[in-house]
């Protein structure tokens, strides 16, 4: 079990979302969803998620390695986040977890794991 924090592009905060690593990501837009049935208004399927980790700094992101990137903070997201360039799109439903980033010994303290984006045309969250 891991526990994401996750943040809405364009709103300030974050929750958590406990998961199983051994599952996919169509399994955490579900949990996603579910955990912010009021908040998020499109279907789960619907849902972009991108993992928030990314070069900070002046450093062109094909330049540096996964390694090399760092994780938002909850400040950081406390601040709000704008937009998705630069970070890692999941679009693939049926990756599990652990092989897109998100197990559990990849994870630091205190970080920001997920960013996820309603459906492009839905427009801002209310």
């Amino acid at each position: 079990m891991v526990q994401l924090f996750c943040a809405i592009v364009g709103e300030a905060g974050t929750f958590p979302v406990d998961i199983d690593q051994n599952k996919s990501v169509g399994h955490l837009k579900d949990a996603i969803k579910e955990k912010n049935a009021a908040t998020i208004t499109c279907d789960a399927k619907d849902l972009q998620l991108f993992l928030a980790k990314k070069v900070k700094g002046a450093v062109a992101e094909e330049e540096k390695g996964d390694d090399q990137k760092e994780w938002l903070t909850q400040l950081d997201a406390l601040e709000g986040v704008s937009d998705t360039s630069g970070y890692k799109h999941l679009q693939f439903t049926d990756a599990e977890l652990r092989d897109v980033g998100l197990d559990s010994g990849d994870l630091g303290e205190n970080t920001l794991r997920m960013l996820l984006q309603q459906c492009l045309f839905q427009g801002p969250l209310h």
